[in-house]
């Protein structure tokens, strides 16, 4: 019996000694959470991916959506393995994971879309500043305007160039920045000729309103008359009220408006008359045509001014206005006289009789024909 009984024992220390190893072994084999290690690598390789693929000038937010996902899987992952194997839960990390793993995957996508939009926009920016450029290049070069504006002309056209280099170069980050740059440079130019010239032509009605009563004269004492318009360059002369030449003409550097006193260096805007013929020794511009400038409209319009104090009190109101040679020069150059060719003069000399009525005005088109623009 004891024997039996001993035996007993010994198989069931066996038992014990054998099962109850196997089962621990088999709960933790069985009952261990799987760590999320596979989706933690697949969204790793999945973000590299992105990263070598996609231009740093043009990553997606889903890329960094993606990191900072993969981030927070980590982070979870390891929070779970400090805590008693059997109570570990990885579905919030591999959750997180799965998430930055579909991220990365759709990134190089939206990059791609997001690249042709930004190089898209680029190009039509850069399109319309070179169109606009052109435009404002014309009118800088024509107008007088102040030092300030042509610094900001030129430093637009050094950004503008910088950035089309940028292009190229595929530096669309700082392609952008000078872009910008110039924008708002060229911007402020634009800004500047336009009130110039808006605040200018409103004098267009009395131009239009001159010039016809100067043809009007030349038709009816069938003689001469000049017609100078001062935007376009040109004088027009006309023999019994019909067109009967036309001239290149040169103007003063300070150009736009009235005359306002000696050494402003404008030219004149009004009626007059030639006075005085000269030639020889007369005229250091070969020959010349004298105007009755100051005229009496000139005399009123300085003393006020002198009295409104838009005028300085030491100015004088000048005079020596004369139609002369020596022009051809392609630029506005004199102080406040109208210079033509040498051959140019030479014709308007034998033509022009003293007493030839010349009138002188801004403009005989509205802005935009003198601008060559479409009408708005």
């Amino acid at each position: 019996m004891a024997r039996k009984l001993k035996k007993k024992v010994r198989i069931f220390l066996v038992t014990f000694l054998v099962i109850i190893p196997l089962t621990i072994c088999g709960i933790f084999f069985f009952g261990t959470p799987e760590a999320p290690e596979k989706e933690l690598a697949k969204a790793r390789i999945a973000i590299a991916e992105a990263h070598r693929t996609i231009e740093k000038d043009f990553i997606p937010s889903s890329l960094s959506d993606a990191i900072h996902l993969y981030d927070s899987a980590m982070y979870y992952w390891r929070k779970e393995n400090e805590r008693f194997i059997l109570s570990r839960d990885y579905s919030k990390s591999r959750t997180l994971a799965i998430r930055a793993e579909q991220q990365a995957l759709i990134s190089p996508k939206i990059a791609i879309q997001n690249t042709n939009n930004f190089l898209g926009a680029l190009e039509r920016d850069l399109d319309a500043i070179k169109r606009d450029t052109m435009q404002i290049g014309q009118l800088v070069t024509k107008l007088p305007v102040p030092a300030i504006i042509n610094k900001k002309y030129t430093r637009g056209l050094m950004n503008l160039h910088e950035a089309l280099l940028n292009k190229e170069q595929k530096n669309y980050k700082e392609c952008n920045v000078k872009l910008a740059v110039a924008k708002s440079d060229l911007a402020d130019v634009a800004k500047y000729t336009k009130s110039l010239l808006d605040g200018y032509f409103t004098r267009l009605p009395m131009w239009k309103k001159w010039a016809d009563q100067t043809i009007r004269e030349s038709a009816q004492t069938q003689s001469y008359a000049m017609v100078v318009d001062k935007f376009a360059g040109k004088c027009f002369v006309y023999k019994a009220g019909q067109l009967k030449s036309t001239f290149s003409v040169e103007l003063g550097k300070n150009w736009i408006g009235d005359k306002l006193y000696s050494g402003d260096k404008a030219t004149p805007e009004g009626k007059y008359r030639v006075t005085k013929k000269k030639d020889g020794s007369q005229t250091k511009y070969f020959k010349a045509l004298m105007l009755n400038y100051p005229n009496e409209e000139d005399k009123k319009r300085f003393m006020d001014g002198i009295k409104q104090r838009t005028i300085p009190g030491y100015a004088r109101i000048g005079g020596l206005i004369e139609i002369h040679g020596g022009g051809g020069k392609g630029i506005n150059w004199t102080d406040g006289c109208l210079a033509f060719s040498d051959n140019d003069m030479e014709s308007l000399y034998r033509m022009i009789p003293s007493g030839c009525p010349v009138t002188i005005l801004g403009s005989l088109q509205p802005i935009f024909e003198a601008l060559n623009i479409p009408k708005p």
